[in-house]
């Protein structure tokens, strides 16, 4: 089989880090098929309606050059090969960037499945999203929605049914780590310098400041200590804002599966780093500063938001040190229980399809 995933490449790691969930759970179901992807990275795919680099490619394509050279679904070429489409969570399931991969389910009338959708709301009102004609058939057809962040559904969504289920980023280590005491901390950096969509506010920014220093001073004594970066510009600033410290990046997002392992705990603003975490069962402190905290539940992770005080981000500390093995063990609980509901729901849909 050739299934087309929608997701990044060498943009967000959070991204294939749900990726990687979902191609694990579709392997326990259908088995072996060939991953290709189709890749919304704003460098291969730009999302502007009047795009002049766009234009002058479309251009030179009169001599039937492919201008498109990504590994990934072009532009041009017919999406006959395709036997699935799923759409690998990201609030970004919709608009310009998709519009081919749209179009070539409709065309083909290819099946499809979403599959931890994030909708930043709270609840998918597809009423109220201008979907295109391609996107609202799609959507309607689709053999399986999930949501991660839905827990309020609305309650005029006849057309669809979506599962409220966590982000498929749980599912990307297939092994889970054993953790008896905590001997290894894991802090995830982040800063207002990187590029747009990879950055945090100045107001973020300035709390992980705070934060991570109080927690060099008051735990750096007993624990190891390193960072984490997810983008190449995070490396620039670290030093200065950390010259001290150790960070810890690697451009293959695989990588990191080796990487966040190494922690016993792990605290950060980076959603899917509390999730690739959870995924081994490592317990998570999402500093929330944006309102994803629905998403973070899903990795059963603790929640400090942004201007909360270093007391009460102790005592939560504190509380996960103490508590470190039955938070593991309830780790590795929560995760079989909503793998049980996912492959239901998978092979339900996988048969109904005759996939």
């Amino acid at each position: 089989m050739n299934i087309v995933f929608s997701t990044t490449r060498q943009w967000n790691p959070g991204d294939e880090f749900i990726l990687l969930g979902c191609i694990n759970l579709l392997h326990q179901i259908i088995g072996d098929f060939n991953p290709i992807i189709y890749n919304r990275n704003p460098q291969i795919r730009r999302s502007r309606k009047r795009d002049i680099i766009k234009a002058i490619d479309n251009f030179l394509q009169k001599d039937f050059i492919e201008k498109f050279l990504d590994n990934s679904v072009k532009e041009r070429p017919a999406m006959d090969y395709a036997d699935m489409v799923v759409f690998a969570g990201s609030p970004e399931w919709r608009g310009r960037r998709l519009t081919k991969l749209y179009s070539s389910i409709v065309e083909f009338n290819i099946p499809t499945l979403f599959l931890g959708l994030g909708s930043g709301t709270g609840s998918i009102n597809i009423h109220e999203l201008n979907l295109t004609k391609d996107e609202m058939s799609v959507l309607t057809k689709s053999g399986l929605i999930t949501c991660r962040d839905c827990s309020n559904q609305d309650k005029e969504n006849t057309e669809i049914i979506i599962h409220n289920l966590p982000c498929p980023a749980l599912y990307s280590s297939n092994t889970e780590k054993k953790i008896t005491q905590v001997k290894k901390i894991g802090l995830i950096y982040g800063t207002y310098k990187a590029v747009k969509d990879n950055n945090v506010s100045k107001d973020t920014y300035e709390y992980l400041m705070k934060t991570y220093n109080h927690i060099i001073k008051s735990y750096g004594n007993e624990y190891e200590i390193e960072f984490i970066a997810h983008y190449i510009d995070e490396l620039t600033h670290f030093p200065t804002d950390f010259p001290n410290q150790k960070i810890k990046y690697s451009y293959d997002s695989k990588d990191y599966l080796d990487i966040y392992s190494q922690y016993d705990l792990v605290i950060g603003h980076r959603v899917h780093g509390i999730g690739i975490s959870a995924s081994m069962a490592i317990p998570g402190i999402m500093i929330l500063h944006d309102s994803r905290s629905q998403t973070v539940k899903g990795f059963a992770a603790s929640i400090v938001n942004v201007g909360s005080s270093l007391n009460s981000l102790d005592t939560l500390i504190q509380s996960k040190i103490t508590n470190i093995s039955n938070e593991n063990f309830k780790l590795m609980e929560h995760k079989k229980a909503f793998q049980t509901q996912y492959l239901k729901l998978l092979s339900v849909t996988c048969n109904s399809l005759q996939i």
